[in-house]
């Protein structure tokens, strides 16, 4: 008989209830309600389970014969009231169990032992704590070793001192666990050997035990079966349920992004629909002032295109008579330096005469010379005046000319002058309409703001044009004084000239005075 791990199998009325109480508190699933009916099955030949390996202790047909040193001998007046309560334990502790696989080496690992009757129990060595604390046996173990028929004896290994070997025939090697000092190795080789004695009433009640372990067992297998296929199909709609809201998940966020996509571009839309309205309502204000300015524009061109007319007109009648003057003035100019070339040829002579009068009574001849020259000079003076009595005839008559051309600018000025009184007395009506106009807006007060906004620009411009309007006529004004100025000018290019006449002429007078004394030298 060897050992072997047990499953999840029956147990004892009392631990199944605090089984259920504790799958309870751990919100464990309910068995299902159309689960098989918890009645314990019919003895059957064929026994299921982890104890059935153990049934054959309990019987005296599979029994062999055995050798004295492999039986524990009993000791007289032991009974089963001495071993104990049957749902208490004889003795706990972690003992080192040796264990060997096929091929390989042997090798020792701590577990956590129960006696339990004739029942040696081990587990792993963190279940201590458990039943430390809750005094109660798990039905789930590594394994259960029958203590029945067993030989106990105490021994040593090779790494081991403390062992204690458990022998039946029935197994094909040995059992060995060690303790970890020789106190310990001698309680535990005491409980088990205590354990091993068994009366007829142990066997009859570790088989009914039996029994009814294996038919919870069969049942607990059962329900078992029931709560992992109810609990897979649990967790397949669980795991459907969760890719469901998985997808619905991720569906929902791709609508969420869409959605936030869409309110933005329709955001967007709107806000560009208001914009490209504002922007057409501000276009067809801009259109309607444009259109505004432009006819008025095109009104302040016209006139002003009149009045360039007139102005280019007048213009080229003033730079004619500017030519005019030009002309005339660079003839004066030659004539100015003809005159004064004469002018020092006279003083030449004059210095020339000094010289020859205080040189007279030395130099006869000469002054003979002189006097002939004279002569011939006063030859060409005379021609000199007949051309400059020409000249001045000529003159006379260019001021007959000029004189004429005055009393047509006296009248063109006249009539600008005229013109300009009326331009002037329009421009001061035009003022007072306009200022009546912004005090009649200013006076409206807030009920006409918007009309204010409307017409004072317009009412600004009107001001601006008569404004342009009054410059011009001061300028036109000033060109009549220009006009009247050039007529000056020309009345003192007239006296200059006067002036150089009769000095001309005193000139000439004296010349005939400076010969009578020579002529008496």
């Amino acid at each position: 008989m060897t050992t072997k791990t047990a499953p999840k199998s029956g147990t004892t009325p009392k631990e199944l209830k605090a089984k259920k109480d504790s799958k309870k508190k751990g919100n464990a699933p309910e068995p299902p309600k159309n689960g098989p009916p918890k009645t314990s099955p019919p003895n059957t030949i064929e026994k299921k389970g982890i104890l059935r390996s153990l049934s054959f202790q309990f019987s005296n047909l599979t029994r062999k014969k055995c050798n004295d040193y492999d039986l524990t001998p009993e000791e007289d007046g032991v009974g089963y009231d001495e071993m104990g309560p049957v749902l208490g334990v004889q003795n706990y502790g972690i003992l080192m169990k040796k264990y060997k696989r096929k091929n390989r080496t042997a090798k020792w690992a701590k577990r956590f032992f129960v006696l339990k009757e004739c029942f040696l129990i081990y587990y792993a060595t963190s279940y201590k704590k458990v039943f430390e604390k809750t005094r109660r046996i798990d039905l789930h173990p590594k394994g259960i070793i029958p203590l029945i028929g067993c030989s106990i004896v105490s021994g040593g290994d090779v790494d081991k001192k403390n062992c204690l070997l458990i022998a039946h025939p029935q197994l094909p090697t040995a059992i060995i666990v060690a303790a970890a000092d020789h106190q310990m190795q001698e309680k535990w080789l005491k409980a088990l050997r205590s354990a091993t004695k068994i009366s007829y009433k142990n066997t009859v009640v570790g088989e009914t035990m039996i029994r009814e372990l294996e038919n919870r067992g069969v049942l607990l297998n059962e329900e078992k079966k029931s709560y992992e296929e109810r609990l897979e199909a649990e967790a397949k709609a669980r795991k459907q349920e969760h890719d469901r809201a998985d997808e619905l998940a991720k569906d929902k966020e791709e609508l969420e992004v869409e959605r936030e996509k869409l309110i933005r571009t329709t955001k967007k839309l709107k806000d560009d629909l208001q914009n490209v309205k504002n922007e057409l309502k501000m276009t067809n204000e801009m259109k309607k002032t444009l259109e505004q300015e432009k006819m008025s524009l095109n009104s302040k061109t016209e006139h002003l295109q009149a009045n360039m007319e007139s102005l280019n007109i007048e213009k080229e009648k003033i730079h004619e008579q500017l030519q005019e003057i030009v002309r005339e003035r660079e003839k004066v100019l030659i004539d100015n330096q003809n005159l004064s070339t004469d002018k020092c040829q006279l003083n030449n002579r004059l210095m020339e005469i000094e010289t020859s009068r205080n040189c007279i009574m030395t130099e006869k001849e000469k002054i003979e010379t002189l006097l002939k020259m004279n002569e011939q000079k006063t030859q060409d003076l005379e021609k000199e005046r007949q051309y400059y009595t020409m000249k001045t005839s000529e003159l006379m008559d260019h001021l007959k000319e000029v004189s004429d051309q005055r009393d047509l600018t006296e009248s063109e000025l006249k009539e600008q002058m005229m013109a300009r009184m009326g331009a002037e007395k329009q421009l001061q009506a035009a003022e007072k309409a306009l200022e009546h106009l912004e005090m009649a807006l200013k006076m409206t007060g807030a009920q006409m703001t918007e009309l204010q906004e409307h017409i004072m620009p317009d009412v600004h411009k009107l001001r601006e044009f008569f404004e342009q309007c009054a410059e011009e006529s001061r300028f036109e004004a000033n060109r009549t004084g220009i006009m009247r100025n050039a007529v000056y000018a020309r009345k003192s290019i007239r006296r200059s000239k006067r002036g150089i006449r009769s000095s001309i002429r005193k000139k000439e007078s004296a010349a005939p005075q400076i010969k009578e004394p020579l002529m008496q030298l």
